[in-house]
């Protein structure tokens, strides 16, 4: 009967070490990491892969934000594009999401959902036999990077007398110190400049399959080619901390918050700041820019 018991107490005790390691799982430091943003998808069956011609046919989207930043009611919108709306009786332009996309966290780590309804297709042009065609959708949002990346401040003097305090050696970047974003940094690295500063050069890559666009822009504008070609890439990177902290930026201008452009996806930022005294930090920063992708389905109608 004992042992019994026994076995009874460790098995319960497994289960009870199984929901710590899954409570913990996925998370490692300040973010949970990654490269989501807002995903979109055709609700099931919305449209249906078939459908004949004159039916009403439902068309409804799903934004899902995996990432780790949380939309306000209304600025996640979307649109149908690619097809001819007026003949397949769909609306013009972007329409909202209604209610907080909110992003991953501790007590939702799969991220927030939200639908769009488009109302109902209708195709009375003439089809014979059937005709296959590709239904095409786009979201729009804005967004946010964020990170949490330890640094050490140090000057030249300061390495010269032998200091361990910390090291500017090495990546600083580690699992766990970016938000979950299309928009990612991607390594940051520390040396000396001059005899009391410290540099550090940060790498931003569009990580995401979608496109990046200028946080100034809104998505009604992209459908202008030229605000659209113009604002593509542009992201506004601004340092929270340390304190003092300034880049140099296209502009020329020298500050803690400006306009990066990335090259081919790419860009690398140089900043920099006065180290007298020798400390550990976190480079707290954050890039805000507006972000689009795309789904699209096949279907076909049937001649009535």
């Amino acid at each position: 009967m004992m042992k019994k018991y026994v076995i009874i107490g460790f098995l319960a005790l497994l289960l009870v070490l199984s929901g710590c390691q899954k409570e913990d799982e996925g998370k490692t430091s300040t973010f949970y990491g990654g490269t989501d943003g807002v995903s979109i998808e055709f609700k099931d069956a919305a449209p249906p892969d078939q459908f004949n011609q004159g039916e009403e046919i439902p068309v409804s989207v799903v934004l899902k934000n995996s990432g780790e930043y949380d939309i306000v009611s209304g600025n996640a919108e979307a649109e149908i594009y690619g097809i001819n709306l007026e003949t397949f009786n769909l609306p013009k332009g972007y329409k909202s999401a209604t209610g907080i996309l909110r992003g991953k966290g501790e007590f939702n780590l799969e991220g927030g959902e939200r639908e769009i309804d488009f109302g109902n297709l209708k195709y009375d042009e003439e089809v014979i036999n059937s005709r296959d065609t590709i239904i095409r959708a786009r979201v729009c949002y804005p967004y946010q990077t964020k990170t949490d990346i330890p640094i050490c401040v140090k000057s030249s003097t300061s390495e010269e007398v032998g200091e361990a305090v910390c090291s500017i050696e090495g990546e600083k970047m580690a699992e766990g110190t970016v938000s979950s974003a299309p928009i990612q940094i991607n390594s940051v690295t520390e040396k000396t400049r001059g005899s009391n500063q410290v540099r550090f050069d940060i790498k931003v890559e569009n990580k995401g399959v979608g496109k990046v666009y200028s946080n100034e822009l809104s998505c009604d504008s992209l459908e202008d080619y030229q605000v659209e070609s113009g604002s593509k890439d542009k992201i506004l990177l601004e340092v929270i901390n340390p304190t003092g902290v300034v880049c140099g930026f296209r502009s020329g201008e020298d500050s803690n918050k400006g306009i990066i452009e990335l090259d081919n996806g790419i860009e690398t930022v140089s900043c920099w700041m006065e180290a007298d005294d020798t400390y550990t930090d976190t480079l707290r920063l954050t890039l805000s820019y507006m972000y689009t992708d795309t789904t699209s389905k096949e279907v076909t109608i049937f001649e009535k």
